[in-house]
């Protein structure tokens, strides 16, 4: 069944992809050690926004990805061939074994959890149409198994931000959806991993480093999972999952520890 709701602007969920990639690009510019993976999530970012559009100018859409692709796979191609193209060696050949195969794998993706730690090359081609679903308010069918994700499609956190709203008293915790973009407010005292939960302070550390001020890893010694979180009221230009990337290296150090990233970044980790 399709479900009608008043449309967004034309190109808006385009054009936030497109902010994204220029906003990696700025930080491309400014980053010696971070400068590769920012380039390359600039790519993708263009890529998804060409596929977003597409999906933007499908009448109808129902939110069952296996019926709805057919609106869009010539974009969907798109997307696939960057990969293959300009991805690092491991994405670039699971792009490149999938480009004369039908999308059959993709919908499966789509019927399961959802997760990019299940499979990147899915999540970075569902996400401009998880987007425009949310954006026009149609809910993903089948509904995901949520485990603490995401209410609208059920697509885990990826990074979180901490910013201040009128009559706040300090920093409010956010998550974002790795899949539809959607943000929801979290307890500060809380882990976000999936089944996870601990509410225990003691058991929730969190790391900083003088290098990226407005960065925090919010780790739990219960599930040894963690999240990145950027301070928004340090700079309100930044985006957290772009910004992200310009930290890497602490997601290097954390998986030195034994942390697991709970859902990887653009970077794969």
């Amino acid at each position: 069944m399709t479900i009608r709701t008043a449309e967004p602007s034309p190109g808006r969920v385009a054009a936030a992809f497109a902010r994204r990639a220029a906003r990696a690009a700025e930080l491309a510019a400014g980053s010696e050690s971070a400068e590769a993976p920012l380039a390359f999530a600039g790519g993708l970012y263009r890529a998804q926004a060409e596929l977003a559009a597409a999906v933007e100018s499908a009448a109808d859409l129902a939110g069952a990805l296996e019926r709805d692709l057919a609106g869009f796979a010539a974009a969907l191609a798109g997307v696939l061939r960057y990969a293959a193209e300009m991805g690092p060696p491991g994405l670039s050949a699971a792009a490149r074994a999938r480009e004369r195969s039908d999308w059959a794998w993709l919908a499966a993706w789509w019927r399961d959890e959802r997760s990019g730690r299940t499979d990147y090359l899915a999540r970075a081609l569902a996400r401009p149409y998880a987007e425009v679903l949310a954006a026009r308010g149609i809910p993903p069918s089948p509904p995901a198994a949520s485990k603490g994700g995401c209410t609208f499609c059920g697509g885990p956190a990826w990074i979180g931000c901490r910013r201040t709203a009128a009559g706040d008293a300090g920093a409010q915790r956010f998550l974002t959806c790795a899949l539809c973009a959607g943000e929801r407010p979290v307890n500060r005292i809380r882990c976000p991993g999936p089944g996870c939960g601990e509410e225990d302070p003691q058991k929730l550390p969190h790391f900083q480093s003088e290098r990226y001020p407005a960065v925090r890893l919010e780790a739990c010694e219960t599930c040894r999972g963690y999240i990145k979180s950027i301070d928004l009221t340090l700079d309100a230009r930044a985006i957290p999952e772009v910004d992200d990337l310009s930290s890497i290296s602490m997601d290097l150090w954390a998986a030195e520890q034994g942390y697991t990233r709970f859902e990887p970044s653009l970077a794969g980790i």
